[in-house]
C-alpha cells in the first residue's frame, strides 16, 4: 500500500497557482509521491498537472463537485484526462437528497447514470463517507444500502477511518467488507480531548492502525490517503509529515 496526501488537509494553501506550487514542493520534500486533488482553487487543470509533474506527484483520485459530476460530466471527464486520473470522488451525498432510504436510492439512481458515462471513458465514480451514512433505516445502515444497491463495476468507495469509527463501527471490519471496491482509503486518526472527539495525525490517536493496515491488505486497497480536516491550530504540513513518518515506520510505503 502506498501513502499519499489528501489535499483537503492543506486547502487553505492551494487556492492560487503560486500557493499550489509551494504546497506541492513541500509535499515532495516530505516524501509524498501520490495525491488526491480536493479543495483547491479554480486553477487551470493543465497547470495543476504541470505542477504535479514538476514535483513528481501522481494524481490518483479526486473529490469533485457533485453538481459538476451530474450536470457537466463531459467537462469533468476532460479535467481528469488532463490530470491523468481515472478515479472521480464524491465527497458526500450532495444537498437536495434527503438522508433517508428514499433520498439515498434517488442519489444512487441519478449518479449511476453518470457512473455509466465515466465507465465508458475508462473512469470510475467513488463515494466518500462521513458519519451520517451509518444511521439505520428499517434496521439497515444507510452505508450498507450504498454498498449493496450499487453496481461494483460502476461504483467504488473512499472509506474514511475517522468517520467510520466516529459512527461506532469497527474500521478494519468495514474495510474488509469493501474488499475490491476501494482504490484509496482516507487514513485519519481519532483522539479524545475531554469528551470531544478530535482529529490527530495518524497513529497518534486511538484507532487500531495495525488492524486497519492489515485490513487494507485483505481488501486490496492500493493507497492510504492521509487526511486531517482539522489540525487543531497546528501547521497542516507538519501534521501530514508526522502521519507520513509514522506510517513509514511501520512499513507502509
Amino acid at each position: 500500500m502506498r501513502v499519499g496526501a489528501q489535499l483537503y488537509t492543506i486547502r487553505d494553501y492551494t487556492q492560487t497557482e503560486e500557493a499550489l506550487e509551494l504546497s506541492f514542493k513541500k509535499l515532495a520534500q516530505i516524501g509524498f509521491e501520490w495525491i488526491q486533488v480536493s479543495g483547491i482553487g479554480n486553477i487551470d487543470p493543465y497547470k495543476v498537472r504541470a505542477l504535479a509533474d514538476e514535483h513528481k506527484l501522481d494524481i490518483v483520485i479526486t473529490h469533485t463537485n457533485p453538481k459538476e459530476i451530474l450536470e457537466d460530466t463531459e467537462a469533468v471527464i476532460k479535467k481528469h484526462e488532463i490530470y491523468g486520473c481515472q478515479h472521480i470522488g464524491i465527497g458526500s451525498m450532495p444537498q437536495g437528497y434527503e438522508r433517508d432510504l428514499i433520498g439515498i436510492r434517488k442519489f444512487i439512481k441519478d449518479y449511476t447514470e453518470v457512473a455509466k458515462k465515466l465507465q465508458a471513458r475508462g473512469m470510475k465514480l467513488h463515494y466518500h463517507n462521513h458519519g451520517f451514512e451509518f444511521e439505520k433505516f428499517e434496521g439497515r445502515l444507510a452505508y450498507d444500502v450504498l454498498i449493496h444497491e450499487t453496481d461494483p463495476a460502476l461504483w467504488g468507495f473512499i472509506p474514511d477511518t475517522f468517520w467510520i469509527q466516529f459512527a461506532g463501527i469497527n474500521a478494519a471490519k468495514q474495510l474488509i467488507a469493501l474488499k475490491d471496491r476501494v482504490v484509496a482509503c482516507h487514513f485519519k486518526d481519532l483522539a479524545m480531548k475531554g469528551h470531544k472527539q478530535i482529529m490527530v495525525p495518524v497513529m497518534e490517536g486511538n484507532l487500531c492502525f495495525d488492524e486497519i493496515i492489515a485490513a487494507c491488505e485483505i481488501a486490496h486497497i492500493a493507497y492510504a490517503m492521509i487526511e486531517q480536516d482539522d489540525c487543531n491550530g497546528e501547521d497542516p504540513f507538519n501534521c501530514l509529515e508526522r502521519s507520513f513518518v509514522n506510517l513509514r515506520k511501520v512499513g507502509v510505503k
